[in-house]
């Protein structure tokens, strides 16, 4: 997997340098966050090359790399058994995001908003691509991702082991602060233009809609899982 971009390249040096098999960077005279890319690798014994523009284009097959390309492992997922045993709150199901730039967005603000894992479908879903890792400024590679099969069964094994399932959904009769605060979660979120799958929807034990206020109908998948998620945020860390 090549992975170009500062962002991205540093935060898979700071997932683990195990996974990096070799490091180009651009020649000549280094900005500040290049130059920390340097120092981590050598701190982490990641082999380096320094080499002109044009290879690195070549290399990334674009020319937006900013200097910067990795060749990573490809991203190893893990078992929804192994990710329950360290006891996660607040887990994502991503029902079938065929855009890596939305799933990139998605896994970035999971991230930031402490997700404890990701759990993909296995078919007709977008996966762990150089795409999504760039668009989630490396966010992919630190947080734990599940690829799983059926998701109406996954729900069932998620509620077996104390989770609440919260749909994000238009037409969603619950809103985001009425969700109890004190209980894991696993917030569910559908494709960019179908939404939850009937069957998904059915075994969801909450309908959460937001809000529209304004004279647009919708919002953006991503933006609209950023608000979800920041409610529970905000009710478990922040609220009076």
């Amino acid at each position: 997997m090549i992975v170009y971009g500062v962002n991205p390249v540093l935060e898979a040096l700071r997932a683990g340098a195990g996974r990096i098999s070799r490091l180009h960077l651009r020649e000549g005279k280094l900005s500040g966050r290049l130059r920390e890319i340097v120092r981590l690798a050598r701190q982490r014994g990641v082999p380096l090359r320094f080499e002109p523009p044009a290879i690195l284009e070549k290399k990334a097959s674009s020319p937006r790399h900013q200097g910067a390309v990795a060749e990573l492992a490809e991203v190893e997922y893990r078992r929804l058994d192994d990710l329950l045993s360290t006891s996660p709150d607040l887990l994502l199901l991503v029902d079938g995001i065929e855009d890596p730039q939305n799933l990139g967005a998605l896994i970035r603000t999971a991230e930031a908003a402490g997700v404890g894992g990701i759990l993909l479908p296995d078919r007709h879903s977008c996966g762990i691509t150089p795409a999504v890792v760039k668009a989630s400024a490396g966010a992919a590679l630190l947080t734990p991702i599940v690829q799983v099969g059926n998701l109406v069964q996954t729900l069932k094994k998620l509620k077996e082991a104390g989770f609440w399932s919260v749909g994000l959904d238009m037409e969603g009769a619950t809103a985001p602060w009425e969700l109890d605060d004190g209980l894991p979660l696993v917030l569910v979120v559908g494709s960019e233009h179908r939404g939850l799958r009937r069957l998904v929807k059915e075994n969801c034990d909450f309908l959460v809609g937001l809000p529209m206020l304004g004279r647009v109908s919708s919002l953006n998948l991503s933006v609209a899982a950023g608000v979800l998620m920041y409610f529970v945020v905000w009710k478990r860390r922040f609220k009076p």
